[in-house]
This record gives structure tokens, sequence and C-alpha cells, in this order.
């Protein structure tokens, strides 16, 4: 419960943070559009080509409910599970195409996961889980960036995904207090594609004319389920996190 409450909050922080840096990014738009129509300086987004290389770090959880349409097997205890942190790896370009837009795509490691934590009230015994998803994605995002040393960035767009492994490491106590663990991974019942909506917003702070460092707050939410059309579950992740990205500029 208490991860629970912490998931919900850092989620309304982020949210904070993407509603202030909206409200920032109007301002200081219609700050320049001011300036421009004094005649003084110009628009200044960012038209060049740049790739990153970007690592995540998420706290990921799932929407999962019984898959009515096969046997509407009952949650039980899965309905406990909670939220986890999760790493994931992106090598992504920005290319411009339009005078404002760019298309940001690349390869990207995705890792989604949820976990459950129990221990008994009367004696030592204790059983705990973690479970990942991993998928290697092709990120296709529109994206802008404003500003010149210090300037703010959004991008909005969908992730396609391949399934690439599933592991899910358990460890457990005994009412003695003898504790053991075992790693599965199984991938017999997970959808070999999935999508995902995500939209980042954040700020790139340049070095030079070719070196900076990005850092943005991230959303991303599954479209379609993680697992087979038959299995007992629907299941569909969502995160919210950050990215940092070490830019290129050329």
């Amino acid at each position: 419960m208490i991860l629970i409450i912490g998931f919900r909050t850092f989620e309304f922080m982020l949210k904070i943070i993407f509603t202030g840096s909206f409200v920032f990014f109007f301002t200081i738009i219609n700050a320049q559009l001011i300036t421009d129509s004094e005649g003084n300086s110009n628009l200044s987004f960012n038209n060049n080509n740049v790739l990153y290389v970007g690592v995540d770090g998420i706290n990921s959880f799932r929407e999962l409910s019984p898959n009515t349409n096969f046997l509407s097997t009952p949650l039980g205890e899965r309905e406990n599970e909670i939220s986890r942190w999760m790493s994931g790896y992106s090598l992504r370009m920005a290319i411009p195409v339009f005078r404002f837009f760019k298309i940001n795509t690349g390869l990207a490691i995705l890792q989604s996961g949820e976990s459950y934590d129990w221990n008994s009230t009367v004696t030592d015994s204790s059983y705990a889980y973690q479970r990942t998803f991993r998928h290697i994605g092709l990120p296709v995002q529109l994206a802008f960036e404003y500003g010149n040393k210090l300037s703010i960035y959004g991008a909005f767009g969908v992730s396609p995904a391949i399934f690439n492994a599933f592991r899910q490491q358990i460890q457990w106590k005994n009412a003695l207090g003898s504790e053991d663990s075992d790693e599965l991974s199984i991938q017999d019942d997970c959808n070999s594609f999935i999508i995902s909506l995500q939209a980042d917003l954040g700020i790139h702070y340049h070095f030079n004319e070719t070196f900076g460092l990005q850092l943005t707050a991230l959303y991303r939410k599954q479209l379609n389920n993680t697992y087979k059309e038959f299995e007992d579950y629907i299941h569909k992740a969502y995160a919210f996190g950050f990215n940092f990205a070490l830019s290129y500029q050329f």
C-alpha cells in the first residue's frame, strides 16, 4: 500500500513537472513573439540533426483485468502487485522535417514490470517476486526544441516494439525462516508485438555547438495486451520516469 501511494505521489509530481514545463514554454514563446513584433530577434527553434544516447529510469506498473473473452480468471493475489523501478536504453536521431518540428526515431530497449511482496503476520514466512518484460522498440515521435544554450524539448508519438525476453525472480521464506529463490523465463504466453504512446518534455543543455545533455520527464502507455489472445489476463503496462541523454549535434 505504501509503494502504491508512493507511485501515485510520483505520478502527481511528474504531472506538475509536465504542466510547469508547458506553462514555461508558452510563456517564453509569447515573450519571443512580442520581441519579434518589435523587430529585435527571430524565433530560435533548433533545426539541426541531433543524435542522442540515453538511459531511462522509470517507475513501471500495469493495468490488469481478467480476459473475459476467454476464461475470465479472477486476479487473485495479482491484484496486490505493486510498481517497480526499471531501466531502459535508447539510441535516437532527431531529423528536421518542418520549420519547427523534427522526426525523432531510433532503437530502444524498453522494460516494464511489476512486483509482489507478502509477509506473514503469524510466522517468518514470506513470498516475493519481480516480473520484467523486455521489448526492442522503434519509437517514432514528432519533436520540437526551442532555445539556444538551454532549450525546451518536447516530443509525442508511438513506440512499436517486438517482444524480447521475460524474467520473473522469486524469493520466499518458510515458517522456520529458511530462505530460497528461483527464476522463471517462460515466453510462450507473451504477445510478440506491442505498441505504446509516449510523451517527453524537458530541457536540453548545450555545452557547445556539438555536445549537450538532455533531461526529460516521460510518460509511456501501452495500447495492446502484453499477453496473447487466449491467456488469462489483459495486461497493459504504463510508466512515468526520466530520460538522461548525451547529445551530438551536426
